[in-house]
């Protein structure tokens, strides 16, 4: 109706608008609270959707900085206090999953404790007495609280037993426990959905009314989540070669040192600080003179060459298939 009227056709702006006397509006003002109520439910809904896992849960002692439980053996650093603990128990800290989140029965406790709070100290009425019952959502509450104690306590259980990175444990697993790794897949889909539409927002622009009220959210905290990143290194005096040359796309050079699986793990088990899971390799079958400018200088009679193929000054035999010094095995 009102974009009718702007164009100029139909009634009359002010008829159409509701100013006239023949569509005057009623005395009631507007306040929103239809609009109010719907963002406080959708906040809760997003909020509840975008739990963070990391949150649900106090940060043990017995974690380290970079999130990775220690030994159980008490008598190593940090440890647990578990004497005689077999050394095959896994110390896996588990992919992250929610044990608690919002609510609207919290919502109301909380608003319900403030007004209790506010009642007590209402001066204009010291001598009146309030009964304030203990209601069945309270026992119910309480009931959940002790429900997720539970599960708490029993998948650390089983995360001491269990570690899906090893070969046939995640088949057990899905097996015998599947709600485990299910609630951690769903929480793998939610961080990622999060991360993605966030940055599709800040990419594109906010082009919904749901876009808009899911940016309000983050703008202001309500709700958190990851972010896509890349690791990009930092620039320093090198050489750097131009965006198009070939070689600005080589594959890292790493020496003779061999990353074990899982060295650039982010959860779960992983390296700690300092620690980089790997081993030098140089004494293993093509451990040595496997970069670039060594295989090419193989290929013709220079540098390398002669020590490769056993000439003077060579410190290993000849032997084009072996690799190894002292020649192959028996």
């Amino acid at each position: 109706m009102v974009q009718e009227a702007m164009q100029g056709h139909g009634a009359s702006i002010q008829n159409t608008i509701g100013m006239g006397s023949s569509h005057s509006r009623s005395g009631a003002p507007n306040l929103g609270t239809g609009i109010g109520a719907n963002l406080n439910a959708r906040e809760l809904a997003a909020r509840e959707h975008y739990v963070d896992p990391g949150s649900a849960l106090p940060f043990p002692a017995s974690v380290n900085p970079n999130g990775m439980r220690e030994n159980l053996a008490k008598e190593t650093p940090r440890g647990r206090d578990a004497d005689g603990v077999p050394y095959y128990y896994n110390n896996y800290d588990g992919i992250p999953a929610p044990y608690a989140a919002p609510s609207a029965l919290k919502e109301k406790m909380v608003m319900k404790s403030a007004i209790r709070e506010a009642a007590g100290k209402e001066n204009n009425a010291p001598n009146v007495l309030r009964t304030d019952p203990i209601t069945d959502d309270e026992v119910a509450y309480l009931k959940s609280m002790k429900d997720q104690t539970e599960l708490a306590k029993f998948d650390e259980y089983v995360e001491t037993l269990i570690d899906p990175r090893q070969p046939g444990n995640m088949k057990w697993l899905m097996e015998v426990y599947p709600d485990y790794v299910e609630r951690r897949l769903q929480q793998a889909h939610t961080d990622h959905e999060f991360a993605l539409r966030n940055q599709m927002l800040d990419s594109w622009g906010i082009n919904t009314f749901e876009d808009l009220h899911f940016k309000y959210l983050v703008d202001q905290k309500k709700i958190t989540g990851p972010s896509l990143k890349v690791d990009t290194p930092a620039l320093d005096n090198t050489y750097s070669p131009g965006l198009l040359s070939p070689f600005n796309f080589q594959s890292p050079d790493n020496g003779t040192r061999m990353y074990l699986p899982f060295a650039s793990a982010k959860v779960g088990k992983r390296p700690l600080a300092g620690q980089s899971w790997s081993y030098d390799r140089s004494d293993r079958p093509m451990g040595n003179g496997n970069d670039l400018p060594s295989l090419a200088a193989g290929i013709y009679d220079a540098g390398t060459a002669t020590t490769l193929r056993g000439g003077p000054g060579s410190n290993r035999p000849f032997n084009p298939g072996s690799g190894r010094t002292g020649g192959l095995r028996a």
